[in-house]
C-alpha cells in the first residue's frame, strides 16, 4: 500500500475562495468507504453539528493507515475489516485555520451483522450515532445540506471528493 493516488486537493481558495497556503505539519488520517453484506453504506452522523460523515479518523503516533484504518473503524462502527483496498488520499490547506492535513481513504468491505460501537466522550457528547443506507442516500446526506462553519464546509468536501472517486470506479 506504499503507492497512493491523491484525489484532491482541497484549499481556502477552492472552498472559501480566499488566497493563502498553510506551512503547518499535516494531521493524517484514515477513512472509509464502508460496505456491508446487505450492500449499505456507513455514515456517521453528529447530530449537535448536523453533520454527516465517513468513519475514520486520526493516525496515532507509530500507526500506519493501514492499523490506524482497521482501528477507528472498530470504534466508530464496530465492524471488522474483511476487505480492504486503498482508493487515495485528500490533501487539505487550511490557510484560515493554519491547518492542513492528509485523509487516506479505503474501500472497506465488512460481514459485521451486530456491531458495538466505542465511541469518544467528545462523539458521545455531539450526539454521534451509525446509519446504514444505500450509496444514493449517502451521498444525499454528505451533499444536500449548506454547512455553515468553514470547518464543517471543508469535511464535507473532503468526503465528497473520495466519494467521487469511488462512484467513477464502480
Amino acid at each position: 500500500m506504499n503507492e497512493w493516488k491523491l484525489i484532491g486537493t482541497l484549499t481556502d481558495k477552492c472552498i472559501l475562495g480566499t488566497d493563502g497556503l498553510s506551512t503547518k505539519e499535516p494531521r493524517r488520517t484514515s477513512r472509509a468507504i464502508l460496505i456491508n453484506d446487505e450492500g449499505q453504506y456507513a455514515v456517521m452522523y453528529a447530530k449537535k453539528f448536523n453533520l454527516h460523515s465517513l468513519p475514520g479518523g486520526g493516525i496515532e503516533n507509530g500507526e500506519d493507515e493501514f492499523s490506524a484504518l482497521v482501528r477507528e473503524v472498530s470504534e466508530e462502527t464496530g465492524c471488522v475489516c474483511d476487505s480492504v483496498e486503498p482508493l487515495g488520499i485528500v490533501a487539505e490547506n487550511r490557510y484560515h485555520a493554519d491547518f492542513t492535513s492528509l485523509s487516506y481513504y479505503f474501500v472497506v468491505h465488512t460481514k459485521t451483522k451486530q456491531a458495538v460501537l466505542h465511541l469518544t466522550d467528545a462523539e458521545i457528547e455531539n450526539g454521534t450515532i451509525l446509519k446504514w443506507c444505500s450509496f444514493d442516500e449517502l451521498y444525499s446526506l454528505i451533499k444536500d445540506i449548506e454547512h455553515e462553519t468553514n470547518q464543517r464546509k471543508f469535511l464535507q468536501a473532503r468526503d465528497l471528493l473520495a466519494l467521487n472517486e469511488y462512484n467513477q470506479n464502480l
